[in-house]
């Protein structure tokens, strides 16, 4: 069984990560979760373990200052899979 690393984001940080993360999803946090929540479920479906990571728009930023890394959205991915 593999696990699936999911991003952990309350609201007010979704609108932060929509404008710091080049290529977030632009919908709204609502429309992002209810996305977010039908991909787990495919991936349950599939006897796949979830992980939920708590991210923060200013941890995410100093992850990318320190290692140098741009702020995209494939970056945002590694960075929760850590």
């Amino acid at each position: 069984m593999a696990v699936q690393y999911f991003a952990k984001v309350s609201a007010t940080d979704h609108e932060k990560l929509q404008k710091l993360v080049k290529h977030y999803p632009a919908s709204s946090y609502a429309d992002w979760h209810l996305k977010e929540a039908a991909r787990m479920a495919e991936w349950r479906a599939r006897r796949h373990s979830i992980q939920m990571v708590p991210v923060t728009p200013e941890e995410f930023a100093a992850h990318c200052e320190r290692t140098g890394a741009p702020c995209d959205i494939i970056t945002f991915k590694a960075f929760i899979c850590r």
